[in-house]
């Protein structure tokens, strides 16, 4: 077993530097340790001594494997893997410190480009998936902290993309020229991910980003004008806002959206650490104060009741749950020897742990970033049931600060990976959950960020896979392609491949769509060869089917006046 010990401080903040000897782990070696729970197994530990970052498992090359993108402070290199294993498959190196990769189709040929944010200084690179470098931008500012949200915010066809960086701008750039349209002064936002949705559905997005992190500036979250950076509404947070990005979504069943947000004392002073829900109107309808954390709580129906819980976790590793009015369902304190001085930032995951197909709650716990000589905490996971009772512990026997995780499935086995990174490496730990073979491109931007629901396929997006004829992203739906002489009269979105985990089958297709007079959706399920194997399904269908399917949208107007919207679909599985 492998534990490095803090033995000195390096001027550089949150950089741990151990003494070299014979037991030490050394950056970029690639380790798999016999260590296992009830619900988690050791897959691969990639060591790093300063922080990394992996944050995209994509099939980059289509042949039916997904690789992760790795980025390292340390050897200041981005790396391609075989996911399942951690083997390089290509490294290059940049100028400036890993922050933070995305991946996405800019040009629309179905191969998809990386982006790749750094600091000192504060550049973005766009390289293709064969790591060849294809532009770069420079922010001026020291920092770009976490990946843009990408949209198409004017309809144009070209994809832009919102960031702040760490102290002066918010800026929004357009991706094929590589170069910004807008920038905003005096915008102080260190690690948040803008957040954009069409949150009052009249075909336009709506920005939603904090400014100021305790020290610059007090914090502000903003609603954005997506063309002009101004301000819609501020609403005042005191302390830290530029952290923690806002979470869209209707917590009450109003059919309305909401924000959640967190705010913390960035700056240990004066503490206003608190969780808010607000309208999207900027009015506060709740704080909850006393929660300090990094990263707004994660949100969903936990227990299938039908109404949502907001699950969040402490920089001291207590676990919480409130319901829609801000009242505390339970706490938890998974840690209780270790404080909010150990800074443990990461909401925890909702997914399936325990192929049961319903949601649990994955906790990652470690000790502080940069902590006095000694001996730093144990990396542990915990699995919560929507109660909040512990159901298994892991215990990775050594220390990290973890900064970046997602679930997925990494490999052809049917269970759910974490693949989770920061200062002291990547670490992959199998689970025993089961979900849909999705890919992830990039943080997402409405409630279901790094969540996995589970037993589905799912997408409110549609912008990564899939096959459209006549057919385009308005925000977060489909609709006909238009021009000069109106809509098209006929289109389709073909969904990819959706394949079942070993002895499942789909049970029923869900879709939402809005259908105004003189237009028409109709939806079918093909099979692996393209053929339609059950034609005009309705919402809420059963299916009953065994083998892996598409879904083929067809989206049609009689005049090219109107045209349906698809906002989203869901099609569920279970076991036999």
């Amino acid at each position: 077993m492998y534990r490095f010990e803090t033995l000195t401080m390096c001027t550089v903040v949150g950089v741990v530097c151990a003494a070299a000897n014979a037991s030490d782990p050394v950056t970029g070696q690639r380790v798999t340790r016999p260590i296992e729970s009830r619900l988690f197994r050791h897959q691969y530990t990639i060591y790093d001594h300063d922080f990394c970052g992996a944050q995209v498992c994509v099939d980059f090359d289509h042949d039916g494997r997904r690789e992760l993108m790795y980025a390292s402070r340390a050897t200041g290199n981005l790396q391609q893997l075989n996911a399942a294993d951690g083997t390089v498959l290509w490294s290059r190196r940049f100028r400036g410190k890993q922050q933070s990769v995305c991946a996405f189709d800019l040009d629309r040929d179905g191969r998809f480009e990386i982006l790749y944010s750094a600091s000192d200084p504060g550049l973005l690179y766009l390289v293709d998936a064969d790591g060849k470098l294809l532009k770069t931008y420079d922010s001026g500012d020291n920092k770009l902290g976490n990946s843009a949200v990408i949209v198409d915010v004017d309809g144009d066809r070209v994809w832009d993309a919102f960031f702040g960086s760490r102290q002066q701008y918010l800026i929004r750039m357009n991706l094929t020229e590589f170069k910004h349209i807008e920038k905003r002064a005096q915008w102080v936002q260190c690690g948040c991910y803008t957040s954009a949705m069409d949150v009052d559905r009249d075909g336009r997005w709506d920005l939603f980003a904090g400014s100021g992190d305790d020290y610059s500036a007090k914090g502000v979250l903003h609603r954005i004008d997506p063309l002009t950076l101004k301000s819609v509404w501020s609403v005042s947070t005191n302390d830290n806002a530029s952290s923690a990005d806002a979470v869209l979504v209707d917590i009450d069943g109003d059919g309305q959206v909401e924000i959640i947000k967190s705010v913390d004392n960035y700056k240990g002073d004066d503490a206003h650490d608190a969780v808010y829900a607000l309208d999207v109107d900027g009015t506060v309808r709740w704080r909850v104060p006393g929660l300090s954390g990094e990263d707004s709580p994660n949100v969903a129906d936990l227990d299938g009741d039908g109404t949502i819980e907001i699950v969040g976790m402490t920089f001291g590793a207590e676990v919480y749950c409130l319901d829609a009015k801000g009242n505390f369902v339970w706490r938890r304190d998974l840690r209780p020897k270790l404080g909010d001085g150990q800074h443990m930032y990461m909401a925890p995951i909702l997914c399936d742990l325990d192929g049961d197909s319903e949601l649990e709650i994955l906790a990652m716990t470690h000790g502080q970033y940069a902590p006095q000589p000694g001996v730093k905490p144990d990396a542990m996971l915990f699995a919560l049931n929507a109660r909040g009772e512990v159901i298994d512990q892991f215990n990775l026997g050594e220390s990290r600060y973890w900064g970046h995780a997602l679930v997925t499935n990494v490999d052809d086995d049917p269970f759910l990976e974490l693949v989770v990174s920061g200062s002291g490496g990547l670490d992959v730990i199998e689970t025993r959950g089961i979900g849909p073979q999705i890919e992830h491109f990039q943080r997402r931007r409405s409630y279901q960020r790094l969540n996995v629901l589970p037993w589905a396929y799912e997408d409110s997006y549609f912008i990564y896979r899939g096959t459209k004829q006549n057919v385009v992203t308005q925000t977060d739906n489909l609709i006909l392609e238009r021009s000069d002489r109106g809509y098209a009269r006929r289109g389709s979105f073909i969904t990819q491949r959706l394949r079942l985990p070993p002895g499942c089958r789909f049970t029923t297709l869900s879709y939402q769509a809005r259908v105004p007079e003189g237009t028409q959706l109709d939806v079918h399920v093909l099979d692996a060869s393209g053929s339609r194997r059950r034609a005009r399904v309705l919402d809420g269908q059963r299916l009953g089917i065994r083998d892996p399917v598409q879904l083929e949208f067809v989206l049609s107007s009689d005049r090219g006046t109107a045209t349906p919207t698809l906002d989203a679909y869901s099609l569920r599985f279970e076991r036999e």
